[in-house]
């Protein structure tokens, strides 16, 4: 027994801290212990039978046991030290990160902590308030953090505004080369990447914490040039603390960008969303030969309603109006706000070429007719019991028979809707029938 030699003799009666069995720079630990918890007594044994004798006789706060992969009695030895402080007494269990496995399965001890100790940790562990900055001192100095990881980062933040996927992958890479592991393993709320070899028992782990709750964890499998150090586990935990802060601003600038390209009032896409789509899908659809049909419709009467009724009921009209398209158009076509209370779809098959000749207008008149419909039977609580239904007027362009260019198609279809509403409004005209109603009249 070597406590006699190492125990604060002199130190204040707020509680007693033996470290048992703790053979990697136990002296060390003791001198951090010591400054960190100055009003403790702070005892360091050899074993753990010379640790649980100790306790056994002089009692114990907190006992730190250390964690020998070669001990093959740890549960044994974790009860001793338990029936020698009783119930009040915490046993932590320290552990290098190769021997963490063994620590998470040991049984009697209250929790487990990764060498070289985290002081805050401990402190929430032992539930001791944390001491004075003068007190403080971290074990080890800040990882070394190499080009080649900064080089890395770099590109990782360059790319925040990927799919979310697409950075928890760029995370794992990140990981895996920082800690030379064969397997590194990101996941975050359900969602998971993984680089190198999947990481099913992972040999060091910490969690990713945001507001005070763990949203996931970092996992890696063994080094592939050694044994990992003290250093490697504080990188580890550092490297989560910078994940959590760039999916934080990840989900941040996702917010931004759905802002930036969503109308408040409907919670449609805006003109901007639609312009930038409607670029992509004329360009898939001159390598794929197909049509892309845009619908520009508006409300029938508009102004007199938000006259009459006042500016809610003409927000409540766009938003019913909008969510009626939404749900009735499918998953791939785009309807968006256009702006007052002018709307546009973007109807489009993604199947493949079409016959030379054929038209691309049947399923766009198909929703309208159905849309037609749920206007006649959707009760607006804003109109205040006003039996005038509300109707819509709109145009059709195909391309590429009517135009072959975003700026004409929708020239094309604004055409369309204006003849509509010179024939009498509650109509669709296709920019054929545009062009033969302005010709007649």
């Amino acid at each position: 027994m070597i406590s006699d030699l190492n125990t604060m003799q002199d130190a204040p009666d707020r509680g007693r801290i033996v470290i048992v069995a703790h053979r990697d720079d136990g002296d060390k630990l003791v001198t951090q212990l010591r400054k960190h918890y100055a009003d403790h007594t702070i005892t360091q044994c050899a074993t753990y039978l010379s640790g649980i004798a100790d306790v056994a006789q002089h009692g114990a706060t907190a006992v730190l046991a250390g964690v020998d992969a070669a001990f093959d009695r740890l549960d044994d030895a974790v009860a001793g030290l338990r029936e020698a402080g009783g119930k009040d007494t915490r046993v932590v269990l320290l552990c290098r990160p190769e021997s963490e496995p063994i620590a998470r399965r040991a049984a009697g001890a209250d929790t487990y902590l990764l060498d070289p100790v985290d002081l805050t940790e401990l402190d929430k562990v032992l539930g001791v308030a944390p001491p004075s900055i003068e007190q403080t001192e971290r074990l080890t100095e800040l990882p070394q953090v190499s080009m080649a990881e900064l080089t890395q980062l770099g590109e990782l933040l360059a790319a925040i505004d990927d799919q979310p996927v697409a950075v928890l992958q760029r995370v794992a890479v990140l990981v895996r080369m920082a800690l030379s592991t064969t397997g590194a393993t990101v996941i975050v709320e359900g969602a998971v990447a993984t680089d190198g070899k999947v990481v099913t028992e992972p040999v060091m782990h910490a969690p990713i914490r945001r507001d005070g709750r763990v949203i996931g964890q970092l996992t890696v499998d063994r080094r592939s040039d050694g044994p990992y150090t003290p250093g490697d586990a504080e990188k580890l935990s550092h490297y989560a603390t910078v994940v959590s802060h760039i999916i934080q601003a990840a989900s941040r600038q996702r917010q931004w960008q759905r802002l930036a390209v969503t109308d408040e009032c409907s919670g449609l896409p805006n003109r901007r969303h639609l312009h930038n789509r409607l670029d992509e899908l004329l360009e898939l659809a001159a390598n794929g030969r197909f049509p892309v049909t845009v619908l520009l419709f508006d409300v029938d009467n508009f102004k007199t309603y938000n006259d009459t009724y006042g500016h809610d009921a003409g927000d409540e009209i766009i938003r019913i109006t909008g969510e009626l398209f939404r749900r009735t158009c499918r998953e791939q076509d785009v309807v968006a706000r256009y702006g007052g209370d002018e709307f546009a779809v973007v109807f489009w098959d993604p199947q493949g070429p079409r016959e030379a000749g054929s038209k691309h207008v049947d399923s766009a008149l198909s929703v309208l007719e159905r849309v037609k419909e749920a206007l006649r039977n959707q009760p607006f609580p804003c109109l205040a019991g006003d039996t005038n239904q509300l109707t819509i007027s709109g145009g059709l362009a195909t391309y590429p028979w009517d135009a072959t260019t975003r700026d004409e198609l929708i020239t094309k279809a604004d055409h369309a809707l204006l003849a509509a509403k010179r024939a009498g409004k509650n109509r669709i005209f296709l920019i054929g029938e545009a062009q033969t109603n302005e010709n007649n009249s």
